[in-house]
């Protein structure tokens, strides 16, 4: 069966994005009593403005000189989004290039940077290109743009969401709503699908990066489809073949729409996220063992006490624990969003809840970063002096 098509019409936006609001039932067991409040702090870094961009997505990631960059899928010049820096040191902060339909550039990205081997910032884009069915792209810290591959030109997919995940120098994988594909990026630029998504079996709706294993595996995941039309779990060889279906969600207390890049963990298994689902229907953490077993960590609920909805793949830290974020839960009457920690027991403690004023930011949607410096670095999408979210820094207790 062929994978289904997204929407190309003027509405195509909010269809290839799956911005469902998920507002079903506020759930029935009861709060705990409040976790210990937690000793970490929390400094915004910089409040973005609309001419920098809005709308940051995907994690920040520290680039070869040390300092940090990021992604913003609209807003900046053009209203198509923007690629800037920031120093963690002092805080100075400039937009490196703001995208453009006009010159086929990359536009409305939704996933943010990786830094390749060859020590360029890589990306794909949603829209752009000659094609307008977005790019693959390579930013230098100069602020250097150079579209590596176009969606259109040959049959590898279309707009994809997800970042990228570099295997051998130069070779690239990722995701569209339909495919997973391969670049070569020397030389040359050729992009190829390796695997094309059965929505029944499969599932599609790819929006997450992939993870690659130290067995040469590419893991990720499905919004949409599989078995019982909640998202997938999947595998497959860098060369596309033996692709499997590890699990179907079954959009109950397993979780729906696992739309998030899976992670891989010290202790050797996966883990990861569902947007809604489970007791609450406000998404579930799990793990996926590398038998394949599926497993479920936690019940979001929402609440002063616990976070909702998370969007963003989780990170391990220092101590082995994994730090994530939700985009709502925490303070009331405005509900701002989350940091947590999980231990990879399950036990889960919130260490932030953006202040309800909205001063810090809040509605985080990337991953968190780990510094150098041993601390927590990211980005909301609401919120700040100018409404258009923040950069922030979490620093753990002594």
């Amino acid at each position: 069966m062929k994978p289904q098509t997204l929407p190309t019409q003027p509405n195509r936006r909010a269809a290839l994005l799956g911005l469902a609001a998920a507002t079903l039932g506020l759930g029935n067991q009861a709060a705990n009593a409040a976790p210990r409040a937690a000793a970490w702090s929390i400094e915004t870094l910089h409040a973005f403005a609309p001419n920098e961009g809005t709308r940051a997505v995907g994690s920040l990631v520290f680039g070869p000189d040390g300092l940090l960059y990021g992604v913003h899928a609209m807003g900046g010049q053009r209203g198509l989004g923007t690629v800037y820096r920031l120093s963690p040191g002092d805080g100075a902060f400039g937009v490196l290039h703001h995208f453009d339909y006009a010159s086929e550039d990359a536009a409305e990205p939704e996933c943010g940077l990786v830094v390749g081997q060859d020590g360029r910032l890589w990306g794909s884009s949603l829209f752009g290109g000659a094609f307008f069915r977005g790019t693959v792209y390579s930013i230098d810290t100069a602020g250097d743009v150079v579209v590596q591959a176009e969606f259109g030109a040959v049959d590898a997919g279309f707009n994809p969401m997800g970042g990228l995940v570099e295997g051998k120098a130069g070779r690239f994988y990722g995701t569209t709503g339909g495919t997973v594909y391969r670049l070569d990026a020397r030389p040359g630029g050729q992009l190829k699908a390796i695997h094309r998504f059965d929505p029944e079996g499969d599932g599609w709706g790819s929006e997450a990066a992939l993870t690659l294993s130290p067995q040469g595996l590419l893991y990720g995941t499905n919004g949409r489809g599989g078995a019982h039309g909640h998202g997938t779990l999947f595998r497959l060889a860098t060369n596309g073949e033996g692709f499997e279906t590890l699990k179907s969600l079954d959009g109950g207390l397993e979780g729906s729409d696992p739309g998030v890049a899976l992670l891989r963990a010290s202790d050797g298994h996966f883990y990861g996220c569902t947007r809604t689902g489970g007791l609450h229907d406000k998404g579930v953490l799990f793990r996926l063992g590398n038998d394949s077993s599926y497993t479920v960590l936690h019940h979001f609920r929402g609440g002063p006490y616990d976070g909702a909805y998370p969007r963003a793949a989780l990170v391990q830290g220092p101590d082995g624990a994994l730090y994530g974020t939700t985009v709502e839960g925490g303070q009331a009457p405005q509900s701002y969003g989350t940091v947590f920690r999980l231990s990879l027991r399950g036990t889960l403690r919130l260490i932030h809840r953006f202040s309800e004023d909205g001063a810090e930011g809040g509605t985080p949607v990337g991953a968190l970063t780990w510094g150098p410096d041993g601390r927590l670095y990211g980005t909301g999408q609401s919120g700040g002096a100018h409404h258009c979210g923040t950069v922030y820094r979490l620093t753990p207790p002594a």
